[in-house]
């Protein structure tokens, strides 16, 4: 283990740098581990509330970093193993292994993970909060594949976990698959069981330019798309507001991926969108599952328009993605569609993209995930606690510059008033995409958008494996 980053390195600007330009904290030091005995060295000094865990910064909320703390980033530790015994195949992966390398690899034998849909972002983080991905409806989230786990407790004793019945540790494997990166420990490998991947995946983008078109595409996805379509098709809807210039050609989209050719997808699409598909500006298609071609989805998440560059770093950026590694300030919140979620609750979503004013260096839009088929069926391995929705709901902002305080404030209000609309339709939130601005009034209250009735065991669990508080922070699931 190289020695740990402080302020007085030439390296720790860069060091400390997060995800999420929004937040610009400064650690006390950034420790690299390379094993768990690195992360047990660093934890038998830490201090209780001091420590954070990094795998790749993703962290919408920047929880992976803060002022005056420890960060043990385990990004070092990515090595992917792929093993076969008997016909069955599984995968042993360092919790800082990117997803654009796990599929690659997984690619290579003609296997399939049902990761998430950002290739920057690093496998640690998303299995622990349950991991949506473009292959879920097929195989659900990337938690329903986990067979067992690696962690170092806050006292340094190093534990395998599994799902398995007689495994002492099954309900910290309930806990961790689902409950959230950083509150139990620091896992350092996961096992997963792999799918074999029998044929092609298709990437699929369908867009409209008419923005009165917002509704009605919204409510052919929200009724076709998730409930009833083909479980070899994951996609998302994407409904963006005004950002003003030329940005953003098409401010509807119904995009990705299908296990099959595209000859099946392209009888299928037009079934799902019966009076819409004929209205669009253009559809494109592309392979993905060769070595070598892009495994996230274009459209995926994109960054601030192209007018943010004058007044930023970004030129050498791709502003239409925020999976390439470049931190982005932004603002994010989730929830789920309550069970009376219906056309009214589209036409507000509609209405307030209407109203919305344009944002010349801003990037504002609603995207709704696909869920159901697999990622519906209830198991005892997770503490997910939101399979029956059909679909997450994320709000999404993202801007240039973090100096620009008024476009920033801007777009947080924008995802709060946008949220705040929405909530006599929608309920909880996806702990993947957190917010801590939520209303609540204490901390459980606002964990409790996240883990529903599943909060109390979580924390008679958290309690048992970190008495001490070491994992302690703001939105961490809290020991009493």
């Amino acid at each position: 283990m190289q020695p740990c980053v402080t302020r007085e390195n030439p390296n720790y600007d860069a060091d400390r740098r997060i995800s999420n330009a929004r937040f610009d904290y400064k650690p006390a030091s950034i420790c690299y581990c390379e094993n768990e005995d690195d992360v047990a060295r660093v934890l038998s000094t830490a201090k209780p509330g001091a420590v954070r865990i990094r795998s790749g910064g993703h962290q919408h909320e920047g929880m992976c970093s803060g002022n005056d703390v420890t960060i043990i980033d385990i990004s070092k530790i990515n090595a992917i193993e792929v093993v076969n015994v008997n016909g069955l195949w599984t995968a042993t992966i360092g919790a800082g292994a990117r997803l654009q390398d796990v599929y690659k690899r997984m690619f290579q034998d003609r296997l399939l993970l049902p990761g998430g849909g950002c290739g920057d972002v690093c496998i640690g983080g998303l299995v622990q909060g349950g991991g949506w991905g473009p292959y879920g409806r097929s195989l659900g989230f990337t938690c329903d594949q986990l067979r067992g786990f690696r962690i170092v407790q806050a006292d340094g004793t190093i534990l395998d976990v599994t799902n398995l019945d007689n495994d002492p540790h099954k309900k910290l494997f309930w806990a961790v698959a689902g409950g959230g990166g950083g509150n139990f420990g620091v896992v350092t490998h996961f096992k997963f069981d792999l799918a074999p991947l029998t044929g092609p995946i298709t990437s699929f983008t369908v867009s409209w330019d008419d923005r009165d078109l917002t509704g009605p595409v919204t409510n052919e996805w929200r009724r076709r798309f998730p409930p009833d379509g083909d479980l070899r098709l994951t996609s998302f809807c994407r409904l963006t507001a005004l950002a003003g210039g030329a940005t953003l050609d098409y401010p509807i989209v119904v995009a990705g991926f299908f296990l099959g050719d595209q000859s099946n997808l392209e009888h299928i699409l037009p079934i799902l969108l019966p009076t819409t598909y004929a209205k669009k500006r253009k559809v494109d298609f592309s392979r993905v599952d060769t070595v070598g071609t892009s495994f996230q989805h274009s459209e995926y998440q994109p960054g601030p328009p192209q007018e943010a560059v004058s007044d930023s770093d970004l030129t050498d950026s791709d502003l239409t993605s925020t999976c390439d590694g470049t931190p982005f300030p932004h603002k994010v919140s989730s929830c789920y569609p309550r069970v009376t979620f219906g056309d009214n609750s589209v036409e507000v979503i509609a209405s307030y993209l209407a109203a919305s004013g344009t944002e010349p260096t801003a990037r504002r839009y609603l995207s709704l995930h696909s869920m159901g088929g697999a990622m519906e069926r209830l198991n005892n391995r997770s503490c997910f606690a939101y399979r029956e929705k059909r679909f997450i709901l994320q709000y999404q902002a993202w801007w240039g510059n973090k100096e620009q305080k008024e476009v920033g404030d801007r777009c947080m209000k924008w995802v709060k008033d946008f949220r705040e609309a929405m909530e006599p339709h929608t309920e909880g939130s996806f702990i993947n995409f957190p917010d801590e601005d939520l209303p609540a009034s204490d901390r459980k209250a606002l964990l409790r958008y996240y883990y529903r009735n599943n909060l109390e065991e979580l924390i008679r669990i958290k309690g048992q494996y970190d008495p001490g508080k070491l994992f302690e922070f703001p939105m961490g699931i809290p020991t009493s």
